[in-house]
């Protein structure tokens, strides 16, 4: 390419000065040209071969561990369309999809409003996962994602967690139990949730005063814990509340009650996997 360059240069200067012939300028001028679709070919085909070294090596685009190879040395890949030749696990982190109903939305909506998270600083939102035999929620992570829509059809978010996994105890496919936490911790009111009842007025709670007359109460409720349901408002750490016989208990009748003491159990809340 150099050799042609320099030549055409030569005898456009001897042409020029009317010492070469118009045949040698034509000559030299054809060669450069020449040269140069040969470069540009010669180019080409070294992207080429590049590219195709390129197929030699499979990049994965995260680490993660290859399951068993589905082809064997030898074999032609690709010849009819893309060949999967392995699967690649990501373990640590791990994800968890779930959902979580309507109702939960509003719950976290509300403690995001109360506590003054903001939807950047929701994906530190607590998130607490189980396995079918564990006690509790051993593992931790935060929300990672959560759809903007909710699914008409079932009522619920779909929603995902992402937890570190570094003793990769939990697998891929693994069903788990989520529970959502909350974003700090403070004491609450419980009640049974099947103690709750609902009008139009929204959720209620029957309430027995001093005399033991049944009183209607409305509540605000929060998060459910196990069988428990937080309340926000409306109930007090004196009030007793009916949580047996609740349909025989008339607003304004006068009851005979015995007085029961109920304890939390864990929370199963969303299945996840």
């Amino acid at each position: 390419m150099k050799q042609a360059e320099a030549e055409f240069e030569r005898q456009s200067e001897l042409a020029s000065r009317q010492v070469a012939s118009k045949q040698a300028l034509d000559n030299a001028t054809a060669n450069r040209d020449s040269a140069r679709a040969r470069l540009k070919q010669a180019e080409v085909d070294t992207a080429q071969a590049a590219l195709n070294l390129g197929y030699t090596e499979v990049k994965a685009p995260f680490d993660g561990i290859v399951t068993a190879r589905r082809v064997s040395l030898g074999e032609l890949v690709g010849a009819n369309g893309p060949t999967q030749l392995a699967t690649i696990v990501q373990t640590a982190p791990i994800y968890v999809n779930f959902t979580i109903n309507e109702q939960e939305v509003l719950n976290i909506r509300a403690d995001m409003r109360r506590l003054g998270i903001t939807a950047a600083e929701l994906k530190q939102y607590p998130i607490e996962v189980g396995l079918q035999t564990d006690e509790g929620y051993p593992y931790r992570g935060t929300l990672d994602y959560v759809s903007p829509t909710i699914d008409r059809a079932t009522g619920t978010l779909a929603v995902r967690a992402i937890l570190p996994n570094r003793e990769q105890v939990l697998v891929p496919g693994n069903f788990v139990r989520v529970r959502v936490g909350a974003a700090d911790e403070h004491d609450s009111l419980l009640v049974p949730d099947a103690a709750l009842g609902t009008d139009q007025g929204g959720r209620y709670l029957l309430v027995l005063d001093k005399n033991n007359v049944v009183e209607q109460h409305k509540v605000a409720i929060g998060p459910k814990v196990g069988d428990l349901r937080v309340v926000e408002s409306g109930l007090t750490a004196d009030d007793r509340v009916v949580v047996a016989g609740i349909l025989r208990a008339i607003p304004g009748q006068k009851v005979d009650p015995q007085l029961e003491t109920v304890a939390a159990t864990p929370a199963t809340a969303a299945g996840g996997k």
